[in-house]
């Protein structure tokens, strides 16, 4: 079999999606809980990742022989890397959607105990990918999506010319795709432009 450079550059016909070229959008979320957003936090959530699929499996044995049978989807945890301003506009934010959810003094939720994945305290954002020329690719919703885990941000004297960073991670109902720049629109972006959270 031949080797040619030019098939390869023929099928790689978008150069390759790079992965610099991407947004994450909270904003709505905060919204919809009555926390200001920031007008920082989509140029300062630095790092993401396009979710993992994941389909369990089981095995039924017959006479010894294993078959293998699809199980459920689950679905992990996603994390976020932010950048920390002098003014901790996006981690106050987190901070405030968290102490809904469990407040530090009592343990008590603030907001309606309903759950599900219309409960109050969760909400929908979105990773958007980018082309090159800045057209957008591809989206991803991760619906009843809240934080759990807002890590420590390391403080040291011998520490200089660095800004701080901190890791959030989201626990979600469930991720599904959006619309791409030029398919149509799917189920789930119909059901977000019409369905009503309340906070």
């Amino acid at each position: 079999m031949a080797f040619a450079v030019s098939e390869f550059k023929t099928n790689l016909k978008g150069g390759g999606a790079r992965p610099s070229l991407f947004t994450v959008d909270i904003d709505a979320a905060l919204t919809q809980l009555g926390i200001a957003p920031p007008a920082s936090s989509k140029f300062l959530i630095k790092g993401a990742s396009i979710p993992t699929s994941t389909i369990g499996t089981y095995d039924v044995f017959y006479h010894g022989k294993a078959i293998h049978v699809a199980g459920d989807r689950t679905f992990e945890t996603w994390d976020t890397t932010i950048v920390n301003d002098e003014d901790y506009g996006i981690r106050i934010a987190i901070e405030k959607w968290m102490d809904l959810v469990a407040d530090h003094k009592l343990n008590s939720r603030q907001l309606n105990n309903s759950e599900g994945e219309t409960a109050s305290y969760k909400k929908s954002i979105k990773v958007t990918q980018f082309s090159k020329t800045g057209e957008h690719l591809h989206h991803y919703h991760f619906l009843g999506a809240f934080p759990t885990t807002l890590s420590a941000i390391a403080l040291d004297w011998a520490t200089a010319s660095e800004i701080e960073e901190y890791t959030v991670t989201w626990t979600y109902d469930r991720w599904m795709p959006g619309t791409s720049a030029k398919g149509p629109l799917t189920t789930v972006d119909h059901l977000l432009s019409t369905e009503k959270h309340t906070a």
